[in-house]
Parts: C-alpha cells; sequence; structure tokens
C-alpha cells in the first residue's frame, strides 16, 4: 500500500521512511547523493521535497527561492513577507539566513524609499533568472509560465493570510476576551 508523503523531510526522515515503508535501508550518504537529484526539491539545510508538496524546483539555497518569490510575485515586498511566503512554500531556515543571502544577494535590490526588497521584472529579466537557477530549460517556456502562475497564487494566498492573521493581531477580542474594556 503505497502512502503519500506530505511536505519537505529532512534527511534523517528521508532514510526512516526509505526503510519502514519500502523496505529499503539506505546511508545518510546515499540520502544526500539521492536527494541532490534535482527532481527532489531543495527546502533548506538537510530538508528537500517533491514540488507537489510546495518546494520549488532549482534553487538550492535562499537566495534564489527569494528570486522567484519576488518574480512571481510580480512586486516588491518586506522581508518579513517573503519568509512568509518561503515557509508557506514549505522551506525551512532560519530567519537570519534568509535575510543574510537577500541582502547579499547582486540581484535582489533594498529600496531604501519603501523598505521593501525588490527583483528586475520582464521577459529579460525571467530569462536572466531561468538560466541561472535552472528552473525549467530556458527553451521550455511554456512550463516557465505555468509554474510562475502556480506560484503568483500561492504566493498571493499566503500574502491574503498573512494579512488576515497580522489583522488578528490588532483584534481586542482576539482570545474571546474584549481586553480593552475596564472589568470592575
Amino acid at each position: 500500500m503505497a502512502t503519500s508523503v506530505p511536505g519537505p523531510l529532512r534527511v534523517q526522515d528521508f532514510v526512516r521512511l526509505a526503510d519502514s515503508q519500502y523496505g529499503h535501508r539506505i546511508t545518510h550518504a546515499s540520502a544526500n547523493v539521492t536527494l541532490a537529484d534535482p527532481r527532489f526539491c531543495w527546502a533548506g539545510q538537510g530538508t528537500y521535497g517533491l514540488y507537489r508538496h510546495g518546494p520549488l524546483p532549482g534553487p538550492r539555497s535562499l537566495e534564489p527561492a527569494a528570486r522567484l518569490v519576488l518574480t512571481a510575485a510580480g512586486r516588491p515586498m518586506t522581508m518579513a513577507a517573503i519568509d512568509y511566503c518561503l515557509k508557506a512554500l514549505g522551506y525551512r531556515y532560519n530567519p537570519g539566513s534568509l535575510r543574510n543571502a537577500v541582502n547579499r544577494s547582486l540581484t535582489i535590490h533594498y529600496r531604501w524609499a519603501d523598505s521593501l526588497y525588490d527583483h528586475p521584472r520582464g521577459e529579460a529579466a525571467e530569462l536572466q533568472l531561468r538560466r541561472e537557477i535552472r528552473v525549467v530549460p530556458p527553451r521550455h517556456r511554456a512550463e516557465w509560465e505555468a509554474l510562475r502562475e502556480r506560484l503568483a497564487r500561492t504566493i498571493e494566498d499566503a500574502l491574503i493570510s498573512r494579512a488576515a492573521r497580522l489583522r488578528d493581531l490588532e483584534n481586542p477580542d482576539r482570545f474571546g476576551l474584549n481586553w480593552s474594556q475596564s472589568h470592575d
């Protein structure tokens, strides 16, 4: 009986699943080599998943993953929004690592006027991104467009969820009590 594996897995989980569900004993070194195959999507240090579970095909570090998010979003974003979207896609990492990766990027630019991060847009910028990250081969434009549209919908949903959560933080009744009323 086949079981589906939800979301990204750490290498040790992959080793354990291979043994318990499929009877294949593999070493951590073999698992690392297997997971290096680009069909497995990198989702953070020692964490991999399948595209259908969220992580993006191609990037093997946070900077290119953030570039893909900004490209698909089609608009500048705060660091917190980029972080939220990547985590909604299944990425697991230290927030400081994302900040360092984005700040070191030669492509992602910080806009001092509004404190947003931006990535070049347009056909030339997307082609350059696809050459550098290998999300899909440059000649497969239709596959890129489908991936970008799926990612754009996922990002939009994540940003809507984030906005709702931020609004809820301001709600004085969020725990079932109105904390702004005095109780005599």
